[in-house]
């Protein structure tokens, strides 16, 4: 059972016996099977069938030919990005064909060609671009450490391996997360480092403040950052863990002072460099003379109030969040949908209820609720001007709100063990039918023999 902070077990204490033999079990289990998921779906989805996949390629390819960094404009739109994900995968992005037709105008404009296909997809296609097959199983391998992060974020926040169990599986096989986990994309790395830095705070919150632990989930945040910006609002939640500690208030301030400077120096120079050449710190108006010049169904200016920020956005949001497949072209069966938002409505009650009656720690709910909250808030800033109602960028804040929903399961007096197994293992198999009987139907047989 989930206690509150005052009487929870650190998961050291848990490091013998039994117990660490059941968490190594329960997470060489967990990793292998997300693993094996995410490698069929990277071949049961078309190459360059993942949002925007082409154009983070051809920026991993610049840096692999020019030794350098693409300048944001009309022909490579992905190149207003930070660059950690493609520094990485580079050394693979050697080959610069894509499939016949489609990008950008099929996606930009909202016209596909071949629905749900953006490209013409080809039965020989599984003896080409291995480059970039190789790119999305390195994407995979990023994403088998979210997973494995976020086991160690949900054991730690309770002392018990059971939970970490119930996080990881949460995450691993979440539509959503397993067809984003395997797309050659910058998500893959900034979640990565988002559930690095969950994991970091969490332990921050529940064994006290160390310099060793605060430096870590700064470099991780910093890094998370440089892989994408959207992870902005990761710094909040090391600050908050920091200043809501017991500690006096002097020694609390030149940790939060040092950790936040620390963050900047890191992040700094890519902030500068878009400061250089497009006027501002994020980019963001290339962004918009960009998308603007292709004829962007994106570019779409809304008020606060309007309808589709109030109706549009929620509905499409949460829909994209449980799962949209291909360019967001290929979603599930509403009944789908309603069974997956039960879910997560019914876990968030849970939560609501553990909280108010002290079986969960209260300063670790509101910790990462506030990144939970600034992360919408963020995405529907971002919405007012860009069309984007993407469950994605929830992505850095996707291993709190799965651990948030895991302590509220946990916190039911009726919960066992062999509830976790059911919750996991129903996620995984509904997983693979939903690849099984959705995705590959949508794109197999291909267009061309």
């Amino acid at each position: 059972m989930t206690t509150n902070g005052s009487t929870s077990t650190p998961i050291s204490n848990l490091r013998n016996g039994e117990a660490a033999q059941a968490v190594r079990k329960n997470l060489r289990a967990l990793l292998l099977a997300s693993a094996a998921l995410m490698v069929a779906w990277s071949f049961g989805v078309p190459v360059f069938e993942g949002p925007d996949e082409p154009a983070h390629w051809q920026y991993a390819r610049y840096i692999n030919q020019k030794h350098d960094l693409p300048l944001y404009a009309l022909s490579c739109p992905e190149a207003a990005s930070p660059p950690l994900y493609y520094l990485l995968i580079a050394p693979l992005a050697v080959d610069a064909r894509l499939p016949l037709v489609g990008y950008p105008g099929a996606y930009y404009t909202g016209r596909p060609y071949f629905p749900p296909r953006v490209y013409q997809n080809a039965s020989g296609d599984f003896g080409r671009y291995w480059p970039f097959r190789a790119a999305r199983l390195v994407s995979v391998l990023i994403s088998v450490f979210t997973i494995w992060f976020c086991t160690l974020a949900g054991a730690e926040a309770s002392g018990s391996p059971g939970t970490g169990l119930l996080v990881g599986g949460l995450v691993a096989f979440w539509p959503m997360f397993t067809f984003r986990g395997m797309n050659v994309s910058n998500d893959a790395l900034m979640a990565m480092l988002s559930a690095l830095a969950i994991y970091l705070i969490v332990r921050l919150i529940k064994r006290g403040f160390t310099w060793k632990t605060g430096i870590f989930a700064a470099l991780a945040i910093a890094g998370a950052f440089l892989s994408k910006t959207n992870a902005v609002i990761l710094p909040a939640p090391l600050l908050l863990a920091v200043i809501s500690e017991k500690a006096p208030w002097r020694a609390k301030l030149l940790r939060v002072g040092a950790l936040g400077a620390f963050m900047l120096v890191l992040v700094a120079p890519w902030l500068f460099r878009n400061q250089q050449l497009y006027g501002d710190l994020f980019a963001q108006k290339a962004m918009l003379s960009v998308n603007k010049a292709i004829g962007s169904v994106m570019v779409e200016k809304h008020s606060l109030f309007s309808e589709n920020i109030l109706i549009g956005l929620p509905v499409l949001l949460i829909m994209s969040f449980i799962g949209a497949f291909g360019w967001m072209t290929l979603g599930l069966p509403p009944l789908a949908y309603l069974v997956y938002m039960i879910a997560l409505v019914t876990a968030g009650f849970c939560w609501l209820e553990g909280v108010q009656q002290r079986r969960i720690d209260f300063r670790l709910s509101a910790i990462l609720s506030s990144a939970i909250v600034l992360n919408l808030m963020a995405v529907v800033q971002f919405n007012l001007t860009i069309a984007a109602p993407e469950g994605r960028y929830m992505l850095p804040t996707l291993p709190a709100l799965a651990l948030l929903l895991g302590l509220g399961l946990e916190s039911l007096r009726s919960w066992s063990k062999h509830r976790t197994l059911l919750i996991v293992g129903g996620l995984a198999v509904s997983n693979v039918v939903i690849l099984v009987a959705r995705v590959i139907p949508a794109y197999w047989p291909p267009v061309i023999n």
